[in-house]
């Protein structure tokens, strides 16, 4: 029998975990999710998982750190970048544009109990570690200052800003909605509409 070829060196084997772990969730649900599927998936002993996580919450908390990380990045560079001419655009099209090459990680980040985010009457509450709303709110927060946005205003531009390239992102990811256009390019279109109101 031929041996299967191995995702990972023996230094990320954790990391492979992850990924395979996000993608089997994905594929089959947490119910049927375990962490002994998961070592059998990868190829490794479950004492060899266990090296890198004690339980199911353990690595739930690294699949959310994970995918936590690598969506900060992409709204950070797109940030950087600024491809359409304002942060806010550009941002809520990296957002969109992330989850529709990752349609794994959506659920895993917005429904996990890590998130912490808490609206408030004046503001937008999350965790300190949460590094995507801090990417996002800081860099949207200088934009609207150039904008002169009035700071009463700011908490209610954030959240339908938000809440905007949000929807986009979880309609691309509806199995029962079909677009024939592009989703980055329809985040484009509306959030330009919003900027112009």
């Amino acid at each position: 029998m031929e041996e299967k070829n191995k995702p990972y060196h023996h230094n990320n084997l954790k990391e492979a975990l992850i990924t395979t772990g996000i993608e089997m969730i994905y594929r089959e649900g947490m119910d049927k999710f375990s962490l002994r599927r998961l070592s059998k998936e990868v190829g490794v002993s479950a004492a060899a998982l266990y090296n890198h996580f004690n339980n199911l919450d353990e690595l739930m908390s690294a699949i959310f750190q994970f995918i936590s990380d690598e969506f900060a990045k992409a709204l950070q560079e797109a940030a950087h970048e600024n491809r359409y001419g304002s942060v806010t655009i550009s941002m809520g099209c990296a957002y969109v544009e992330f989850f529709a090459k990752y349609p794994n990680y959506f659920s895993l980040l917005f429904d996990s109990k890590n998130l912490g985010i808490t609206i408030r009457e004046d503001t937008i509450e999350f965790p300190g570690e949460f590094g995507p709303m801090h990417v996002f709110v800081n860099a949207a927060t200088e934009e609207l200052k150039r904008l002169s946005i009035p700071e009463s205003e700011k908490r209610d531009d954030l959240l339908i800003m938000w809440a905007s390239a949000h929807g986009i992102a979880a309609m691309a990811n509806m199995k029962g909605i079909h677009y024939e256009g592009d989703w980055v390019s329809l985040t484009e279109s509306l959030l330009t509409k919003k900027i112009q109101l």
